[in-house]
């Protein structure tokens, strides 16, 4: 690759960008045709980026990503002259003349800088869309994107890629945006005060949508209301011709509107028919939510009243912008369940009998884990309920009230075995023991998730589970409660 025609920005364009000064000599073919934060990924043409973490410095990979073909390179001006033996050394070697080095602040808030500097480069013609909230921004996300593509053509959308939705992955996301598609699709999560505000600015959206605020990083804010004050930071650059989408029964709907220039959209189950267009028509439990579209009758697949309230607003937004009801019955009746995300599997168990697995392991915080529980609790037509549910992870101080309120949710089911797991889980344990609940309900707690604890685990699911049994899984994504279903069934049908 050389030139400028083929590089995403040229250098003149990433210096103003990211305020940047070149060390030594740029290249004569200065060029990147894609940008990586990890140097194990680097490959002929790439801008590497070092980021700086609690317990790595990136920099220190810069040797390894030229060897593997970085042509550009982000450096931060502090590591540069703290460490200048280290550069000076590939200097000597002849390393650094095989890139352009480029000295900045601070290579995170630079590698933002340029994704916004690209993006206002490639995507001033695109419909721009984010997506945030609490919880089901992933889902939402998959299902505006099927929607969109229904309408818009596969290679139309561009959209987060798996969960790139951070301070780095969305700014990476952006990079992979082609710039002649219709519209981009990105959702944004976040880890730490601001986080929101910073990639805000960076995809600057013409509509956005909140899924909710919930409980998600209550530990690292401390209240819903520092987060309801982070997620409507995902509006703030929604202009005059564009929209905010909100669940009308969220407690902090008009709060998150407060600032909004352009439209604001309501949604959910309480909104008339008159108003949304959508008339619900049948729970059908584990097979999803029957409803129509401006008189399109639809099925939704994924199951849950809260992924049907997902769907509300996908249908308000693509409504928005011209998206007919056939093509949202297309797209949402294509999708299916985003993997480790309320995946119903039907299994034949190693002792034969054939059951449904609610699988959802991908996180877990307080308002996920009560709705996946209480969907468990309405399904009538099941033998048995088995639920296996393990820690909810980074709820700081409020871990102990929500692990407790978990076994309070738990007892006013009909779970028969439930199986309780880590170190925090023992807050809702010592709740189930107090709590009447159905006759004869077993419940098993482990404290840690090791090899043990799968193994005991999985026999005591073979022992107890009949055929028609209903078996709920659902645990933050470290306590790997993934690893259950190969030693409890043959795979799924």
């Amino acid at each position: 690759m050389s030139g400028n025609t083929k590089s995403l920005l040229s250098l003149d364009s990433l210096l103003a960008a990211v305020n940047g000064t070149v060390a030594g000599n740029a290249r004569s073919d200065f060029s990147f045709g894609y940008v990586v934060t990890d140097s194990r990924f680097v490959s002929a043409g790439a801008m590497f980026v070092p980021l700086i973490g609690e317990a790595q410095n990136g920099h220190k990979y810069i040797p390894q990503a030229i060897d593997a073909g970085a042509s550009v390179v982000l450096a931060n001006k502090s590591d540069y002259e703290t460490n200048n033996a280290f550069y000076k050394e590939l200097e000597a070697s002849e390393k650094l003349a095989a890139v352009t080095l480029i000295l900045v602040e601070n290579t995170l808030y630079a590698l933002q800088a340029a994704a916004k500097a690209y993006a206002a480069k490639v995507a001033g013609n695109m419909i721009r869309v984010s997506i945030t909230g609490s919880s089901g921004k992933t889902t939402t996300k998959e299902m505006l994107v099927a929607v969109c593509k229904k309408h818009f053509d596969d290679e139309a959308v561009a959209y987060t890629k798996g969960n790139f939705n951070s301070e780095t992955g969305l700014p990476l996301s952006m990079f992979q945006i082609r710039g002649d598609e219709k519209i981009g699709i990105f959702e944004m999560g976040m880890n730490r005060k601001n986080e929101i505000g910073e990639i805000s600015a960076v995809w600057q959206s013409q509509y956005g949508i909140i899924t909710n605020i919930g409980t998600a990083h209550i530990g690292l804010l401390g209240s819903r209301e520092n987060i309801a004050e982070e997620k409507r930071k995902s509006f703030d650059y929604i202009p005059s011709t564009g929209a905010a989408f909100i669940p009308v029964d969220d407690d902090f709907a008009d709060f998150c509107c407060e600032k909004v220039q352009g439209k604001v959209v309501k949604f959910g189950k309480s909104v008339p028919a008159a108003t949304s267009g959508v008339t619900f028509i049948e729970d059908l439990g584990i097979n999803g939510t029957k409803f129509s579209v401006d008189g399109v009758e639809v099925v939704l697949p994924l199951a849950g009243e809260y992924n049907y309230q997902n769907a509300l607003g996908v249908i308000a937004l693509a409504k928005e912008i011209g998206i007919s009801a056939t093509e949202i019955k297309a797209g949402l009746e294509g999708m299916a369940a985003i993997s480790g995300r309320m995946d119903i599997k039907k299994l034949t168990l190693n002792n034969g009998a054939n059951v449904s697995a609610v699988c959802d392991f991908y996180n877990a915080n307080l308002d996920s884990m009560q709705k996946v529980i209480e969907f468990c609790a309405k399904q009538n037509n099941f033998e048995q309920k088995i639920f296996v549910l393990a820690d909810m992870k980074e709820l700081g101080e409020a871990s102990f009230a929500s692990h407790a309120q978990i076994g309070k949710t738990i007892a006013a089911t009909d779970a028969a075995l439930v199986i309780l797991a880590g170190p925090e889980m023992k807050a809702a344990c010592d709740v189930l023991s107090k709590e009447k609940g159905i006759a004869g309900r077993e419940v098993i707690y482990f404290e840690n998730n090791n090899d043990a604890f799968y193994e005991a685990v999985a026999s005591k699911i073979l022992a107890f589970a009949k055929d028609n049994a209903l078996v709920l899984f659902k645990g933050s994504h470290s306590m790997a409660l993934e690893k259950l279903i190969p030693l409890i069934s043959g795979g799924a049908q």
